[in-house]
């Protein structure tokens, strides 16, 4: 299952520059009413390159990138590179005391970023901030700096969440990534003709795809606006206003987009669609087909393995029964050994490992760690490294691979990958809590995660959850901190008197060795932690009830993000039915996807609550007034149409 090595001098920079100048006049990036071409681009990009080798930046070093998804933030990714060093892009989103923590665990040169962001970082003293102010005027266009270095440098530094509370990051070097985007255009192909969208957050490798696949293609990049990335009406004028023909997203969006648009709407304009990150449904298959004649392919990979490194491109059968991860793509080699490290028998599960030329270099600061899980297989590869991916597979008669599960504790939230040990780390850090233990609950749409703590002896536990909570709000970025929080007199213990992780799996099989926590509604007042109820709250009050509800939680603060704490596409169907009849309003499924906070959703219902009233007021004035008028313009209406 090997194919012949990539040119190991290829490099990323290289190959943009080739194409830039090919076609200088071709679109490269759309931003709302901003058009950016690649000649431009090429102009905007050694302009970041030479500010930041002015501050000393070249190869070998790391650059961190935290801007919010704009043209800025491509600019400056890209800048990084023409400057020779690696970028590690960071979600502006992120606790900030996680932000520092990523930030002196990378150890940059410098860091570029926005001037209105600029701020969070003045408690660092000497840290060299680059704003895209100071390479933004208009000058001379430095040359190109001379593509002397390896394809081997690191281009791409890509964090994930790692087991012992330290986030660990992936080193990706130009070869890996030259290697997977030679990939994807050689089964996917684009030119100057597609265009496709780049809605995924930093901390999720695939904005390495929807960026720099495009652009060595030809294509051009339609930037989602912050925060939108979940928004289905808005990806769905994205996709028909700019004619999307590819798109990615991981499969709870595709299931949120499905379930939220009219079902008689279609994509047929759109020519291929990839998705991954989480386990593929057959039923979704078969309803995404239903609406469009675009391929759908699943893709499978670790970070340390740059994208992806198997596809399956999913067949229009009714009959379809199991959803496949693929077999290897070109550059790459996989294995599935057993717990000796030797192949298993045909038709049998195994830990897949994976090698070829998308392996990272390994992990940053992390010799141990990159010792562990990038292996020496002599036997079965004399003259590379195999990744330990920890994800149990077996293969089909055609060699398609089967994805079926973990053999650690790693699981995987809306496709982004959490250790569960490092959410536990966290926990065991808050005063008063002297064991923790993080499962997560349910399968596909249906995960979430829980938390259980034991206090300290003489601690009081009453209050620890919420403690607990805010801790990890502070430390974590939101998608990990647990759904539900509860405070238990113990854990199972093994003799030795560690954790009995062979109970908690049971229990999370069975949901019988730990109680599971019961859903408390919550009024508004105790959520909040005001104690206040004043006029205008009401509504509040009925959304953070429903949320407590929908979502199996106790506490759910005003600032708080539906999808981060659990919800699904499932959920906000959900949520929004119940409110529609609790609240008597004609409410849209997008309102909860526009506004997934307590506070800015309960904000929304009230306009919408109002404008409702509006339209009655003036529907009742008009019909006693005038109803010929109305009759005469229904009229009208239906003629004209």
């Amino acid at each position: 299952m090997t194919t012949a090595p990539l040119d190991a001098h290829h490099r990323i920079d290289a190959l943009l520059l080739e194409r830039w100048d090919r076609d200088p006049d071709l679109p490269a990036l759309v931003s709302g009413d901003t058009v950016v071409t690649m000649g431009e681009l090429k102009g905007r990009v050694l302009r970041a390159a030479a500010a930041l080798r002015a501050r000393g930046v070249g190869s070998g070093d790391r650059v961190v990138v935290y801007h919010e998804r704009s043209v800025d933030f491509v600019v400056a990714m890209l800048g990084v590179v023409f400057a020779g060093a690696a970028h590690a892009a960071i979600d502006v989103n992120d606790p900030l005391r996680r932000t520092l923590r990523t930030i002196d665990d990378c150890a940059p040169r410098a860091l570029m970023t926005s001037p209105a962001l600029r701020s969070r970082f003045s408690v660092v003293p000497g840290f060299v901030v680059v704003t895209d102010e100071e390479y933004a005027v208009r000058r001379p266009t430095p040359p190109p700096p001379p593509v002397t270095a390896s394809g081997e440098d690191p281009a791409v530094v890509i964090y994930t969440s790692g087991s012992t509370g330290r986030p660990k990051a992936s080193l990706i070097s130009h070869r890996a990534l030259v290697s997977r985007l030679t990939a994807l255009q050689s089964t996917h192909r684009m030119d100057e003709h597609d265009r496709m969208i780049h809605h995924t957050v930093c901390s999720f490798d695939m904005y390495l795809c929807e960026l720099y696949w495009p652009l060595l293609a030809g294509a051009a990049v339609v930037i989602a606006a912050p925060g939108r990335q979940r928004d289905a009406d808005y990806l769905a004028a994205l996709i028909r206003d700019h004619r999307i023909t590819t798109f990615y997203c991981v499969v709870s969006l595709l299931e949120l987009f499905l379930l939220t648009r009219d079902p008689a709407e279609r994509y047929d304009g759109i020519r291929q669609v990839l998705t991954g990150g989480e386990s593929l449904s057959p039923e979704l298959v078969k309803r995404f087909h239903a609406r469009s004649t675009a391929s759908l392919t699943n893709l499978y990979g670790p970070s340390e393995c740059t994208i992806y490194c198997t596809a399956w491109v999913c067949p229009r059968d009714p009959d379809l029964d199991a959803v496949l991860i693929g077999s290897a793509i070109q550059d790459t080699e996989l294995w599935i050994l057993d717990e000796a490290g030797a192949p298993v028998a045909d038709g049998e599960p195994g830990e897949l490992h994976i090698g070829g030329a998308g392996l990272a270099l390994g992990y940053l600061h992390r010799p141990e760690l990159t010792a562990e899980r990038f292996v020496r297989a002599p036997a079965l590869s004399p003259d590379s490294r195999l990744y330990r991916s920890g994800d149990l597979v077996r293969a089909r008669p055609d060699g398609a691979l089967e994805f079926l599960g973990r053999v650690d504790r790693q699981v995987k939230i809306r496709g982004i990958r959490i250790e569960l040990g490092e959410i536990e780390a966290t926990a065991v850090r808050c005063a008063g809590v002297r064991q923790a233990a993080v499962v997560a609950h349910g399968s596909g749409y249906e995960k979430r995660l829980a938390a259980y703590v034991v206090a300290e002896e003489g601690a009081e536990s009453l209050g620890l959850p919420s403690v607990v909570r805010q801790t990890l709000r502070t430390w974590l970025p939101p998608y990990m901190v647990p759904t539900a929080i509860e405070a238990v007199d113990s854990l199972p213990l093994t003799a030795n008197g560690k954790l009995d992780r062979l109970l908690l799996e049971d229990w999370t099989a069975k949901r019988a060795a730990i109680p599971i926590p019961t859903p408390i509604p919550v009024p508004a007042a105790v959520a909040y932690g005001t104690g206040v109820a004043v006029a205008g709250e009401d509504v509040e009050t009925v959304v953070s009830e429903v949320w407590c509800e929908a979502l199996g939680t106790a506490g759910i603060g005003p600032d708080d993000d539906f999808f981060d704490l659990g919800g699904d596409s499932f959920k906000v169907v959900q949520v929004v039915e119940t409110l529609r009849h609790r609240l008597g309003a004609d409410i849209p499924l997008a309102a909860l996807l526009h506004e997934p906070t307590v506070a800015g959703f309960a904000t929304e219902l009230r306009r919408l609550m109002d404008t409702d009233t509006d339209t009655d007021i003036d529907t009742n004035s008009d019909m006693a007034t005038d109803t010929d008028t109305d009759t005469d313009m229904d009229m009208d209406q239906e003629s004209a149409s």
